[in-house]
C-alpha cells in the first residue's frame, strides 16, 4: 500500500512540476545574420564543396543555413584567421564561414 501511495504521490507531483514549467517558444534563429565556421574536415565534405565554388556550394551554403534555422546564405567562402595566431603553422586545408541571413 505503501508503493502504490508514493508511486501516484510522485506521479502527482512529476505532473504539477511540469505543469508550473514556463512554456518555451520554439528556438527560431535570431533576426540578425550570424557566420558559422566549418572545419575542413568536418567528414561530410561541407568544406570540400565550398572551397571548389562549384555547382555544389550555393546549395550546400544554403542547406546549411536552413539546418541552423535561417532562410538563405548571404556569403560563404575560406575563414579568415579565426584563432588569432602569430606562428608559424604546416600548411592545412581551410576552415570555410558561411554567412546566414533571415
Amino acid at each position: 500500500m505503501r508503493r502504490v501511495l508514493l508511486l501516484a504521490g510522485s506521479a502527482a507531483a512529476l505532473v504539477a512540476a511540469v505543469s508550473f514549467l514556463p512554456q518555451l517558444e520554439p528556438a527560431n534563429a535570431a533576426t540578425a545574420a550570424a557566420t558559422f565556421i566549418i572545419p575542413a574536415n568536418d567528414g561530410y565534405g561541407v568544406a570540400d564543396c565550398l572551397a571548389t565554388g562549384g555547382d555544389c556550394a550555393t546549395g550546400v551554403a544554403n542547406a546549411w543555413c536552413v539546418a541552423q534555422g535561417y532562410r538563405t546564405a548571404s556569403a560563404f567562402g575560406p575563414a579568415s584567421d579565426i584563432t588569432s595566431s602569430t606562428g608559424t603553422s604546416r600548411s592545412t586545408a581551410a576552415a570555410m564561414a558561411i554567412t546566414c541571413d533571415n
